[in-house]
């Protein structure tokens, strides 16, 4: 990662303004994913097995129950932000991360699959209750000019510590203690969390505070109603819906499709998972560098015409590997897997996607933030996580009926991976 910044990028990363968001954010990321990749690695690896499930249809059942809160909650949590010092409102909802850290370690114990479900479904509704602080904040931490900057370092972070946060979940649940190691780790990392909120600087509200609708159905309309009356930043609203409608199937996809698609062990699916992550976090390190301090939406089509090509491509590699595989025999390992020439076009497709994924989904969160009105941010961005989960709560359903109905994974990361030919289109006619 140190590679990837400069001395600038560096320097944000001792202020105070940016510091704590920045361990906040990162830290959170973390225990969602030891917490969700633990319990989908469980369910795909053991629980599917001794209790006869279909492991990709539960898979996307879980995703979904994590990210419908999403749609529920995050436009009144953007209304509260609105009106309350964002700083103070983090600390909060740190303080509540601890305590469904220690009812998710009780749930882990007992391994009951419907509280387990229960759990993601309120972590979902947690974080919903963050993402509006998350970027609606940075405006008011960082001077226009370092808004790119602080945008990739944000993602950047997001997406490595997703990536640790699920190789932990996924290595350690399947070991004789790891349920009690991923107990005990995700309440201390909570603690860590909410540490660091106490030392970020005050946020307070701009202009005169809305009125909260408690409402949420009615509140999740609110938003997007008004969220459409600012067409450039509703624009990059859409165009981040669609990087998260692609991404949560891809995601929710990714255990089963190390599994039966390639017939590896969970160390293929967390080699996958790393290329994933890793090349998100180097093209959204990359995104300033390469469209400047002040993107525009345009640019994201570069981005999308990459994702597409990858994930059509990844069709032809998948069956290629396929050809050579015995089934029948033990299921291969992470060293016989990357070893074998014949897995590096799967990766080549996974790193080639990532990176695009990166350079996408970074220049429309700073054109989000600074088309935004500045006393409605947090409301702006409420609006996208809203649209975000209701394509992505979507997409997981259609993924769900796309296996129903027998189309396999990488079928499925085919068609809609594709749908980026039409997302590049899209863009480059916003700047017209």
């Amino acid at each position: 990662m140190t590679t990837m910044t400069d001395g600038r990028d560096a320097s944000l990363l001792t202020k105070r303004r940016f510091a704590p968001l920045f361990w906040v954010q990162a830290l959170g990321a973390f225990n969602d994913q030891v917490f969700k990749t633990g319990f989908l690695v469980l369910l795909t690896y053991r629980l599917a097995a001794e209790m006869g499930l279909n492991a990709s249809l539960h898979n996307t059942i879980a995703s979904a129950l994590f990210i419908i809160p999403f749609a529920l909650v995050a436009p009144t949590a953007g209304m509260v932000a609105d009106g309350v010092d964002k700083a103070k409102m983090m600390r909060v909802i740190k303080a509540l991360e601890i305590g469904l850290m220690i009812v998710g370690a009780i749930a882990f114990h007992v391994q009951n699959l419907m509280l387990l479900y229960a759990l993601l479904f309120l972590m979902g509704a947690q974080s919903a209750l963050f993402a509006p602080i998350k970027y609606g904040v940075l405006p008011q931490y960082l001077g226009p000019a370092e808004l790119a900057r602080g945008n990739g370092i944000i993602q950047a972070a997001t997406f490595l510590a997703i990536l640790l946060g699920q190789i932990v979940g996924a290595k350690l649940v399947l070991t004789p203690y790891g349920v009690t190691a991923i107990a005990v780790g995700v309440i201390m990392i909570a603690i860590l969390g909410f540490i660091a909120s106490l030392f970020a600087p005050p946020a307070p509200p701009i202009g005169t505070p809305p009125k909260v609708d408690w409402v949420l159905p009615r509140a999740m309309w609110s938003v997007v109603r008004d969220g459409r009356k600012i067409p450039k930043a509703f624009r990059a609203i859409l165009g981040i819906a669609w990087f998260w409608f692609t991404g949560a199937a891809f995601l929710a996809l990714l255990p089963p499709y190390a599994l039966e698609g390639l017939h590896g062990t969970n160390g293929v699916f967390i080699l996958l998972l790393s290329t994933f992550s890793i090349g998100v976090a180097i093209g959204a390190l990359l995104c300033a560098r390469i469209f400047g301090e002040r993107p525009a939406v345009p640019m994201a089509a570069w981005g999308a015409a990459g994702i597409a090509l990858a994930s059509v491509a990844l069709w032809p590699a998948t069956m290629y590997w396929r050809a050579s595989i015995d089934f029948a025999g033990p299921l291969i390992e992470f060293g016989g897997f990357i070893g074998d020439p014949r897995s590096w076009p799967i990766l080549g497709c996974f790193a080639v996607l990532a990176a695009c994924s990166g350079l996408y989904v970074t220049p429309l969160n700073v054109v989000l933030q600074v088309e935004a009105p500045p006393e409605a941010r947090g409301r702006f961005v409420a609006c996208s996580n809203t649209v975000d989960a209701l394509v992505m709560a979507s997409s997981a359903l259609l993924a769900a009926i796309m296996v129903g109905a027998g189309l396999q994974q990488w079928d499925v990361y085919a068609i809609i991976g594709g749908t980026g030919f039409l997302a590049a289109l899209w863009a480059i006619r916003q700047g017209r």
